[in-house]
């Protein structure tokens, strides 16, 4: 679909897309026609242009009125999606708030850079958890192993966890945790480990997967606190005394700088993430992938777009 570029607005910055991850759950949702959340009815298509995309990394093209914080030429990451009623970030150009911009920095690669969106809202959930059972010298687990997991897993090694053990039922996604310094991995469901107030279970653990049976497997394994991360789609009943339960804490932007700055401290690689980059004309074989669990993330490089 070709498109005039945006001018962007008052508070706003057109941003010249460098590179834009998929958003495995966004997309096969969207793609199918399947609503995201078990409170919506239905998908409202036709969807805005450039949509479901919104985990974005490029340059500054253009600063709209009253914008003063960033400066054209500047490399910047989306810390927060431009909500799915307006254009998304699959596109060459975009416009979003100045204030969900941030600056970061210009030498590293675009994969290591594009998903900080995602790295954001895994982060609020690992910071809300370290302040409310602390990390440091724990044995942590983290439920899943896809995208999220896999910025958790991390996220909780830097914060000093005594060890992580990971759990996912497919073996590749378990490999990839062990090579970004995951301490054990499990097959989901496994009877490996102790079950709760017994020595050598979990102390805190991240879900990342949202399912019922999976969520109370974690919980049936985990002493002091899960933090349900993953977006839950069935209402249950969990009966686990003593165990506190942390929901979501929703989007901010401390939690994008805190993840700025393990990425540019090496401590957290998104790089890693990204199974393939292609062109925009193939994202119907990017959602294959994913769909098959073929890639983590899809890394889609405008640049590499054929010309109309």
């Amino acid at each position: 679909m070709s498109l005039p570029i945006p001018e962007p607005g008052p508070g706003c910055v057109l941003v010249k897309v460098t590179a834009v991850t998929t958003c495995p759950q966004w997309d096969l949702h969207i793609f199918y026609g399947k609503p995201m959340f078990t409170h919506q009815s239905h998908v409202p298509f036709p969807y805005p242009p450039g949509q479901p995309g919104h985990e974005m990394t490029g340059t500054v093209a253009k600063l709209g009125e009253g914008c003063g914080k960033l400066t054209v030429g500047q490399t910047v990451s989306a810390w927060k999606d431009p909500g799915h009623m307006n254009p998304g970030c699959y596109a060459e150009y975009v416009v979003l708030e100045e204030k969900h911009l941030i600056a970061v920095p210009a030498h590293l690669h675009y994969t290591q850079l594009a998903s900080l969106e995602l790295a954001m809202c895994v982060a609020s959930s690992i910071l809300k958890l370290k302040a409310v059972a602390g990390i440091a010298g724990k044995t942590c687990a983290v439920n899943g192993l896809g995208p999220a997991g896999l910025i958790a897993l991390q996220m909780l090694a830097a914060e000093g966890a005594g060890q992580v053990v990971g759990l996912d039922p497919i073996p590749q996604r378990r490999t990839a945790a062990e090579q970004l310094g995951l301490s054990r991995s499990l097959p989901s469901g496994t009877d490996e480990l102790p079950l709760r107030r017994t020595d050598g279970a979990i102390d805190v653990a991240v879900d990342c997967v949202g399912y019922p049976d999976a969520v109370r497997y974690l919980m049936d394994h985990t002493n002091e606190a899960v933090a349900l991360f993953a977006v839950q789609r069935e209402d249950y009943t969990l009966h686990h005394p003593g165990l506190t339960v942390i929901g979501y804490p929703g989007h901010y932007r401390e939690a994008a700088e805190y993840a700025l700055q393990l990425i540019i401290a090496g401590k957290l690689q998104l790089g890693p993430l990204v199974s393939a980059e292609m062109s925009f004309e193939q994202y119907a074989d990017a959602v294959e992938l994913l769909k098959n669990q073929e890639a983590i993330k899809v890394c889609f490089v405008p640049a590499l777009s054929r010309p109309n």
